[in-house]
Formats: structure tokens, C-alpha cells, sequence
């Protein structure tokens, strides 16, 4: 398990690519609870339970079809299973990172403006999370960073836009 989370943070860093992962369905299982899990703690703080659970899974199955269409419209369907276990550990890790974040900024604190060290942090760590994404994409499809990244935004914008759009109005 160490070896896992070095493997996701050297990842995280840039160092390493998803192809230096096992194409297990174990470890893509092991990568989307993880995900999963950490999404269901970090919505927690917002949402109630149910809610944060319900969140969790539409975050999980938008990236599961996200990358599953992406690398099947590509004809690349043999690297689903590492692109999927490398953006969940990922993801997992950088939401592990954000949870200070989150609980500084909290949803008590919505009315107030957001201190900008805490805005700076937050955003470096958004910036952080498009780049590595970048990595992670551009490796899958064997293309340029710039088509990475460009890929990662669509999915950020895409992302947060069905969120918000299904769960705005239900936060604590």
C-alpha cells in the first residue's frame, strides 16, 4: 500500500506516468474507493451525509465516464484501467491535501470573504490538480501537455458545472 502512495504522489509530482502503474482491476478498484471515500469526507463538510455520498458517486461516475469515453473515442481502451487508478490516487491525495483547506474555509464562512492566503492556497492547489490531470491525459493519449491540460480544464469546467447545477441549493 506505501508503494501505491508513493507511486500517486511521485505522479502527483510529475515524476512518474500512469503506464508505470499496474493495469489491475484491484488496484483501479482499491483507487476509486479511496477516491470515492475521500470525496464522501471532503463534500461532508457542506452537505449532509446522504448528500456527500450521492455527490461522491455523480464525482466518481463523471470521471469514469469522462475517461472511458475519451480514451474509447481515441481507440485506446488499454490504458483505461491505469488512467483511472492514476487520476483517482490522485485525486485522493490532493483531497487529502485539501481537507485543511477545506475546514479553514468551511461553510460557516460562506456569508465572509475568504482570506486571501487561504484563496491563494486553494488555488495553487486547483492549478496543481489541472496540471497533474494534464500529466496523467496527455501520457494516455500520447499527446502534447497543452492538449492535456486543455482536456483537464473541459473536465474541471464540465465537472463543477454538473455539481453545481444538481447540488447547490442542498448545502448545510
Amino acid at each position: 500500500m506505501l508503494q501505491l502512495i508513493r507511486a500517486w504522489f511521485d505522479i502527483c509530482l510529475l515524476r512518474k506516468a500512469p503506464q508505470e502503474l499496474p493495469a489491475s482491476t484491484d488496484l483501479l478498484g482499491l483507487a476509486l474507493c479511496c477516491y470515492g471515500l475521500v470525496s464522501v469526507v471532503a463534500s461532508s463538510r457542506s452537505y449532509p451525509f446522504t448528500q456527500a455520498l450521492l455527490l461522491a458517486a455523480v464525482d466518481l461516475g463523471l470521471l469514469v465516464i469522462f475517461v472511458w469515453s475519451l480514451l474509447y473515442l481515441q481507440h485506446k481502451t488499454a490504458r483505461i484501467n491505469q488512467t483511472l487508478s492514476a487520476l483517482a490516487g490522485t485525486g485522493s491525495l490532493m483531497g487529502i491535501i485539501a481537507l485543511p483547506l477545506l475546514l479553514a474555509i468551511g461553510p460557516e464562512t460562506a456569508a465572509e470573504p475568504v482570506p486571501a492566503p487561504l484563496l491563494s492556497l486553494w488555488l495553487l492547489l486547483l492549478l496543481w490538480n489541472l496540471l497533474v490531470m494534464a500529466h496523467i491525459v496527455r501520457h494516455a493519449l500520447s499527446s502534447s501537455f497543452a492538449i492535456g491540460f486543455g482536456i483537464s480544464l473541459l473536465y474541471a469546467l464540465l465537472n463543477m458545472q454538473v455539481i453545481t447545477s444538481l447540488f447547490s441549493s442542498q448545502a448545510v
